[in-house]
């Protein structure tokens, strides 16, 4: 069997969905646009902002994880 290489290049790009809650909560905290903030998160754009916010998003999303976590062992008990 032979294999179209045309085929390869038209694999779409993988986009990454970020939490829109904690988006929310990032664009009350800083007073930027929520692409801005998907672009720091994704790492896209550089400096001392961008390096808080993406801090911050790592921290709310861990959190986040972690009471979800909560609520299903709570529930199973």
């Amino acid at each position: 069997m032979k294999i179209n290489k045309t085929m390869d290049k038209r694999k779409t790009k993988a986009y990454s969905s970020y939490d829109a809650n904690i988006l929310e909560a990032l664009f009350v905290k800083y007073g930027l646009s929520k692409y801005y903030i998907r672009q720091c998160v994704n790492g896209t754009v550089h400096g001392i902002t961008p390096d808080s916010i993406k801090r911050d998003y790592e921290t709310m999303e861990k959190a986040h994880k972690d009471v979800i976590m909560n609520l299903i062992q709570t529930t199973l008990k």
